[in-house]
């Protein structure tokens, strides 16, 4: 197989700011920061070195800088993901992040961040599986703390394990045969292989079995339609730029 190119992840940033444009796109119209609420707060879900703390994470190293890109400022709080969605549900903040295309619908109200391709990982020598049903009658090693679609995890014929939340870890267990498939999202996959190859373990860079589109939920009423419009924007400079790519990166 071969190795995974950076090049790709940067493609899949593209791709996805194409479609996240359009989102945003039926409440474009007359927008700019003048019609829009600058102060927002957000509610944050620990997920892995993407959101650690207020103030460690991929998506507050976003976060800031937006804010230095825009007038746009914000008030982050972090909590379990779970607890997070439940206080953005219950409309306790304008904002909650980092929802998935694999997570129950928050809002309609989004802002797209990025699109990130998972791949399942086998031992040399196994069939790669390139879709959900490939993997029907073996066990996948998920990371603990991701969110997966239900036509996976809810699967009688699929027998899941949640391990650690690391790329390390679960790549470790396929090495050790506690499972058969390993599903590691591209740019932990491509960290870990580089610092600590695992001779003997493949992956078909061509063929990512799903991807899992991230974005910034915002209360969908009027005072936020032209925040969400204007930072989608910015998002776009920032990919068109390069900038996001390198926040983004592992």
């Amino acid at each position: 197989m071969k190795a995974w190119r950076i090049q790709l992840w940067s493609l899949l940033i593209v791709v996805t700011g194409i479609f996240a444009g359009q989102a945003v796109q039926a409440h474009a119209p007359a927008c700019s920061w003048d019609t829009s609420q600058t102060h927002i707060s957000i509610v944050g879900g620990v997920l892995g070195n993407l959101i650690e703390s207020p103030t460690e994470g991929t998506y507050v190293k976003l976060l800031e800088r937006l804010s230095e890109r825009t007038p746009m400022r914000y008030d982050l709080e972090v909590h379990s993901d779970k607890r997070a969605q439940r206080h953005f549900t219950d409309k306790h903040y304008d904002a909650y992040m980092v929802w998935s295309n694999f997570d129950p619908v928050l809002s309609s109200l989004q802002v797209r961040i990025s699109g990130r391709p998972i791949y399942a990982f086998v031992q040399e020598g196994q069939k790669i599986p390139r879709q959900i049903s490939d993997l029907e009658g073996l066990t996948v090693g998920l990371p603990f703390v991701y969110s997966f679609p239900k036509e996976l995890t809810e699967n009688p014929a699929i027998h899941t394990m949640r391990l650690a939340e690391t790329a390390a870890s679960n790549l470790d267990a396929l090495s050790r045969g506690r499972v058969d498939v390993a599903l590691v999202a591209s740019g932990d996959a491509l960290a870990f292989m580089r610092e600590n190859p695992i001779k003997g373990l493949v992956y078909d860079e061509d063929h990512p079995i799903m991807t899992k589109e991230t974005a910034l939920v915002l209360q969908d009423h009027e005072a936020l339609r032209c925040t969400a419009v204007m930072l989608q924007q910015e998002i776009e400079a920032m990919r068109a730029d390069g900038s996001l790519a390198r926040i983004l990166a592992p």
